[in-house]
């Protein structure tokens, strides 16, 4: 195995964002491990905590930025308030610290997907989820604001949804705490993202307070529900203009399906005049609870009002007394429950070790989710055991390794589904693992790497990837009709890319891959791959008499 490396002291990087991958080093008590993503102050990495051993994410300020005092400033001012910020629904923040030039920051990694992934792939969301992160979202403003802290860039990929529903805002970088007098933004220089940016933030003609987070939410819900911002541009400028000026289309009209309430309510956080909108993150949760309420939704987050200290009067003898004779009598129902709990632990472990099989879930599970989460996950090892039977990376194609191949598409797919990129990397790796040539997987195997790449970010290798393995499907469309040499290649393009399924799904999700890559780098998307970020529509059925 490879020994990491560690920077040297005097470590220094080019000017450009993103010339350096750090990962394989060791930074501080950090192994960098691989590149998680890039924001506007520094690049994030999953690292593994030498000293802990736990996983965590580890944000590293770019270095040109090193040397600049107010960068630092704003750094530090990052850590502060996320340090200070203490909540279930905010990503804690571990440890800061300096190796030679660069500064960087640990925090919490959480496992699971950003809001915006969790769009991109289920689309539009259903009003128990969307409240579900609606109150958990509000819960991490309610205790942002009770410190004075704004976060200022709320948006999607700020809002990460761990694998068991816990959500967790992230990315305090342009927060900026009240009680702190220095201005770290520099006059004249617009921090946020216009698509979620409240007006007064993209005006700067007031300051701005945790109202502007409160809008920059309201946009957030509204993509979450309608899978599409509530302002669109070619230009962030022309974006920015429409905050000011427009109002969003109404929300109803796109979900005919949420509850006018729910509607109204996000509209209202989305109000142009910050008097207009929801006064305190408080106020928002305590809308949002009667919104759970309504709509029969477990609210993860039980809305508590603002804290009031309340001066007790000294107790009386009488008082005592009654109070010494419930705690004897406290202690003899608690006798009675612990002998009671102790014959039917008995009961049930007789009756565990002679228990019948266990059917599945029913059907009446809580929103189905056990049902659903225990079906996934028995449909995925079916495929990955009709994989195993089947498919084979070397040998003649059969109606076996064909079968094989389709479950592998359909495995493949989970895994992309659920985010799950480091399994898809190794499953879409190891479908030709062992063939030099002649390997049934292996234009699968291409297809998966390019759509791996796209949704680690890293575009420009993805893109080059969809353009060799789509010239490879124009060639076998055109002569596997008139090539016999090409009859098998021919099988699994049809079956990998032709419109019914599993292809379709296939398709889908490249078109999800490549929409990722041109929203990462429009400019230097490739025009040929541009048809393919929108996948064919399935025909329609035919009906009686057509």
């Amino acid at each position: 195995m490879d020994q990491p490396t560690r920077p040297p002291e005097n470590d220094t990087a080019p000017t450009g964002a993103g010339d350096v991958d750090r990962s394989g080093q060791v930074v501080g008590d950090y192994q960098v491990l691989r590149k998680l993503g890039a924001g506007g102050m520094g690049d994030v990495y999953l690292a593994e905590q030498l000293s802990l051993r736990r996983k965590v994410a580890l944000k590293i300020l770019r270095p040109e930025l090193a040397g600049v005092d107010a960068s630092l400033k704003r750094f530090k001012a990052e850590a502060e308030a996320v340090a200070r910020a203490t909540h279930a629904n905010i990503v804690q923040i571990y440890n800061i610290g300096r190796t030679g030039n660069l500064n960087y920051m640990a925090l919490e990694y959480v496992e699971g997907h950003s809001l915006r992934d969790l769009v991109d792939r289920n689309r539009r969301l259903s009003v128990a989820t969307g409240l579900k992160i609606m109150a958990q979202v509000a819960a991490a403003l309610q205790r942002a604001g009770e410190l004075n802290i704004i976060h200022r860039d709320i948006k999607p990929e700020n809002i990460l949804v761990g694998r068991t529903g816990e959500v967790k805002v992230a990315d305090f970088g342009l927060s900026r705490c009240f009680d702190k007098p220095q201005a770290l933004t520099r006059s004249g220089v617009v921090m946020g993202t216009p698509l979620y940016m409240s007006p007064e933030q993209v005006e700067m003609k007031r300051p701005v307070d945790h109202r502007s987070d409160i809008y920059a939410f309201g946009a957030t819900c509204y993509f979450m529900f309608a899978a599409e911002p509530p302002f669109k541009g070619t230009t962030p400028l022309q974006v920015a203009y429409q905050q000011v000026h427009h109002e969003p289309p109404p929300l109803n009209h796109v979900r005919p399906d949420l509850p006018p309430d729910l509607c109204a309510l996000i509209h209202k956080m989305m109000a142009k005049q910050p008097e207009q909108r929801f006064q305190s993150a408080w106020e928002l949760v305590r809308e949002i609870a009667k919104q759970c309420e309504q709509e029969r939704v477990p609210n993860p987050h039980v809305a508590v009002g603002p804290p009031v200290a309340k001066l007790l009067p000294p107790p009386s003898p009488v008082s005592r007394v009654i109070s010494i004779y419930r705690r004897r009598a406290r202690r003899r129902h608690l006798v009675i429950l612990t002998i009671a709990l102790a014959l039917l632990a008995g009961c049930t472990i007789g009756w565990y070790r002679h228990r019948p099989s266990l059917p599945p879930p029913p059907a009446g599970d809580d929103d189905g989710l056990a049902r659903a989460l225990f079906s996934k996950r028995e449909k995925e090892k079916q495929l990955a055991k009709l994989v195993r039977e089947n498919y084979k990376p070397q040998g003649p194609l059969d109606i076996k390794v064909l079968s094989g191949l389709g479950a592998a598409v359909d495995l493949g797919l989970v895994y992309l589904e659920e985010r799950r990129i480091d399994e898809a990397e190794a499953f879409f790796k190891d479908l030709c693992a062992g063939s030099e040539k002649g390997c049934p997987g292996r234009l699968l195997s291409t297809l998966g790497k390019a759509m791996v790449l796209a949704f680690r970010d890293e575009p420009a290798e993805s893109n080059r990837q969809f353009v060799t393995i789509m010239a490879e499907f124009d060639k076998l469309e055109k002569l596997a009709p008139v090539n016999p040499q090409l009859k098998d290649d021919a099988k699994i393009y049809d079956l990998l890319w032709k419109t019914n399924p599993p292809a379709a799904s296939l398709r889908e999700m490249a078109a999800r891959a490549l929409q990722r890559n041109y929203d990462n780098d429009s400019k230097k998307f490739p025009s040929q791959l541009d048809a393919y970020r929108f996948p064919p529509r399935p025909l329609p059925k035919a009906t009686p008499g057509s």
